[in-house]
């Protein structure tokens, strides 16, 4: 893996939109990730779960439910795929999708800054 800024966040994009093709069938329509300080911050759109979608209406209760655990499960996914594949070590991801825009957030806060990160894998 080369160790610069742009070739990190390209492999981040990657494996984000893959895990979002493993969770959703979709992968996201537009990505955007930045760095600030020790935080991974990434910024996307991607269409809701169709099912959800069609169910909001009848039972927003359980959508709601549904939203919270699949958002759960992907940071899961995040942290655990990002350490094994950039060695990173995670203190929190904090995530949020808003179904009327369907932008998603996702905060990836790490132990120490980015930037050491890229100088560790020089």
């Amino acid at each position: 893996m080369k160790a610069t800024a742009g070739s990190l966040k390209q492999d981040i994009l990657k494996l984000y939109n893959e895990i979002n093709r493993g969770m959703f069938s979709a992968g996201v329509n537009r990505t955007k990730v930045d760095f600030i300080g020790n935080k991974i911050i990434i910024l996307s759109i991607n269409h809701r779960v169709p099912v959800l979608s069609l169910l909001d209406g009848r039972d927003r209760d359980t959508t709601r439910k549904m939203d919270n655990l699949l958002g759960e499960h992907f940071k899961a996914e995040i942290k655990k795929t990002f350490e094994d594949m950039f060695q990173l070590n995670i203190v929190a991801i904090l995530k949020d999708y808003d179904i009327e825009t369907e932008y998603s957030g996702t905060i990836v806060i790490l132990d120490r800054d980015v930037e050491s990160y890229l100088n560790d894998m020089l």
